[in-house]
């Protein structure tokens, strides 16, 4: 009974969404204040009643017929028709309701509960209705901004972009019941599932979907107030500013996606790896790569003003990559992709709600885009400059991502040829894109907006330059045989980290504007700077941290028997043997390893081999060891012709900053996030009590 209700409150999630995608539409409201025209009659001197001009009645008006009230309604009652069919779905695959073939089909009465809430994000139905509900939630959020009438000027926006967000979580909810309808019942119901897949039953997983989701929905706020303001040719610093928060938090949620997909990789694949350019991987990349580039466009927009037309393609673009890269998942383009259940029709209905939502867009952009042109310029030699170029390239590497990403269905379809593209491409095509981006990155933080001069951005850099020198010259000596690649990406993250953490110490120590308290002048700098240099020292450490594992890596396979020592980097692994032990839905061979470092015992490491007799299916899970100076990742293997047992060890040194690095930069996009609130409530602390909140 539950999932009939779960499917009916779906059902009106379509019909609701379709109802505010009407009644908050422009030409619905011109025509409805055309028809009570009463709002805007001012009495004259004579007694008669007279009217202003009609646009400006119409513009007038449309700040009275949106009220706080009428415009919270709809996006509520979404929300909750949403969380019904969220929790219905959820309900079923606790209780292990096998009417549903969704329930069928990932999950099993064996499998933990953790990892059955898990499998409901996993098949497409799961997915889609997921992605409605944080549609549901970003729709409601918009509406609570831009209730207050001093969000934007331009009075249509606001009912614009709330009709644009209905009728895409109307769109959305539509393939989600023509492609993967989540509450159908079954004609024989089995007397079991047929399990989750192995590589899913992971709390990484669980943790994923929910991220790249928010995420998603945040780039359709973005879409939403671009679209609101193409229409009304409205491309300004209100609109930049509007975007801010929406921005940040779509760009924190799917790179904490990311994060958590190559940790995941990293932790359950058996040879240490942790990103494989595969299609999942990439359309996670893709979108974040643009709300990247539109970021620092955003910033330019509200500052100066200018990247107008720029910043509004982004604003469409990066939602279009987005949606298209989730087709490119759950359709049936790129099978097999383990853990995903593939659309029913091979995503039709999702292709072609992406064209219908896309065309109109960009066809609006393209009507738009003489209106909205720049009307202020500024010097090649300017921080605006160099962040366009920024834009530019991050653009250039995501065009790179998705054709080697279509490339193979291309080429199958042309001439039946199957291939896959891997590392080496990416590694050859984009190193001449990322180097200059990594140099010019370093630049922007130093520039001066509209107009600078040579000879003082080499004073500025002057000791950036020098002390990335000296990091490529020790480590180059050091490490004299090496690649090139490797030593070029230490220099530039040295030359990234350097500048930026020199920029702020200038800032704070040299700048002739700020007063002798340090901590007045951390003050003046801003959350917004702050922020960002915590970002770009993260990336600086990424790839610090990238490439010293790619340089030091070692790796040690050999075919150990009970007792025996394996030397890897500082450390030194012996051997105890394997235990045959039982799991929740599975059995297992779990190696033991005590880890030793200077003689001394450090730690145990359990390596496994997992059989899952439910898909009879056999996974090997690797144990890392994150110490001070690297990792140690571990996995076992079968036994070898002489009776040992399989053992691949690999020291990577310094990739603890790989994780440290990703974990910073997400700290500064939620340092921003979190100031922007915190003001916000001041503000309304401030507006209320007419004093200051303290």
């Amino acid at each position: 009974m539950l999932a009939e209700l779960g499917h009916f409150a779906l059902l009106l999630m379509v019909v609701t969404g379709i109802g505010q995608a009407v009644l908050f539409n422009p030409l619905w409201l011109r025509s409805t204040l055309r028809v009570f025209p009463r709002q805007n009659a001012t009495a004259t001197a004579g007694g008669a009643t007279s009217f202003s001009d009609d646009d400006d009645r119409i513009n007038s008006d449309f700040g009275t017929a949106a009220k706080p009230a009428s415009l919270l309604l709809l996006p509520s009652v979404i929300l909750l028709l949403g969380l019904v069919a969220e929790a219905a779905l959820l309900n079923a695959f606790i209780v292990s309701d096998f009417t549903l073939p969704i329930v069928t089909d990932v999950s099993h009465s064996s499998t933990p509960l953790l990892y059955r809430i898990g499998a409901a994000f996993t098949p497409d139905g799961g997915a889609m209705l997921l992605w409605l509900v944080a549609l549901s939630l970003v729709n409601l959020l918009l509406a609570v901004q831009l209730r207050r009438p001093s969000t934007i000027p331009a009075q249509h926006i606001d009912g614009t972009a709330l009709s644009v967000l209905g009728g895409v979580i109307a769109i959305i909810g539509v393939i989600a019941l023509i492609d993967a309808d989540p509450f159908l019942r079954a004609t024989v119901v089995p007397l079991d599932g047929r399990g989750m897949n192995p590589q899913s039953q992971d709390l990484l997983k669980v943790l994923r979907e929910p991220f790249l989701y928010l995420g998603l929905a945040g780039l359709a706020g973005i879409f939403a107030l671009t679209v609101a303001a193409l229409l009304d040719h409205r491309i300004d610093r209100a609109f930049a500013e509007s975007m801010r928060s929406w921005t940040i938090a779509s760009w924190v949620c799917l790179g904490a996606a990311i994060a958590i997909n190559a940790y995941r990789s990293y932790s359950e694949q058996a040879w240490g790896g942790w990103w494989y350019w595969d299609t999942s991987e990439n359309s996670l990349l893709l979108p974040w790569l643009l709300a990247t580039a539109l970021l620092h466009c955003r910033a330019v927009l509200e500052k100066t003003e200018t990247l107008r037309g720029w910043t509004a393609f982004l604003g469409i673009t990066t939602l279009a990559v987005g949606w298209f890269g989730v087709y490119l998942t759950r359709s049936d383009l790129f099978t097999p992709l383990p853990g995903i259940q593939i659309l029913s029709n091979g995503g039709t209905s999702l292709l072609i709600g992406f064209c219908l939502v896309f065309g109109a867009a960009y066809y609006l952009f393209w009507r738009s885009v003489d209106r909205i042109g720049d009307t202020r310029g500024f010097e090649v030699i300017s921080r605006e400059s160099a962040m366009f170029l920024n834009s530019v390239m991050l653009s250039l590497i995501a065009a790179v991502v998705l054709i080697g990403t279509i490339y193979p269905l291309i080429l199958q379809w042309v001439t039946g040829e199957q291939i896959t593209v891997g590392a080496p491409f990416y590694v050859d095509v984009l190193m001449p894109i990322v180097l200059p981006l990594l140099f010019l990155m370093a630049f922007a933080p130093a520039l001066r907006w509209r107009q600078d001069e040579l000879w003082m951005i080499g004073r500025r850099m002057k000791l950036a330059g020098i002390l990335s020198l000296i990091t490529v010259l020790f480590v180059s000596i050091r490490f004299i045989d090496m690649s090139p690649a490797p030593l070029i990406g230490i220099g530039l993250a040295g030359w990234v980290l350097t500048a930026s953490l020199s920029d702020l110490w200038a800032r704070l120590w040299r700048h002739p504007e700020h007063g002798e308290s340090k901590y007045r002048n951390l003050q003046l700098l801003g959350p917004r700077y702050v922020s960002m240099t915590l970002a770009h020292i993260g990336l600086a450490v990424l790839i610090a941290g990238g490439s010293a594992s790619a340089i030091w890596e070692e790796q040690v396979v050999v075919s150990a028997r009970a007792g025996q020592s394996i030397q890897a980097g500082p450390y030194n692994l012996q051997y105890e043997g394997v235990s045959l032990l039982a799991g929740e839905n599975y059995a297992t061979r779990q190696a033991t390893f005590i880890l030793y470092r200077h003689s001394l015992p450090v730690a145990e490491l359990f390596p496994e081999i997992r059989y899952y007799p439910i898909r009879g299916i056999e996974t090997r899970e690797a144990d890392i060891w994150h110490g001070r100076d690297g990792d140690l990742h571990v996995s076992i293997g079968d036994r070898d012709d002489d009776g040992g047992r399989v053992v691949t060890v690999h020291y990577l040194p310094m990739m603890p900053w790989v994780w440290g690095g990703m974990f910073l930069m997400l700290i500064g996009g939620c340092l921003s996030i979190l100031t922007r609130v915190v003001l916000r409530l001041k503000g309304r602390t401030y507006s209320k009590t007419g004093v200051p909140a303290s």
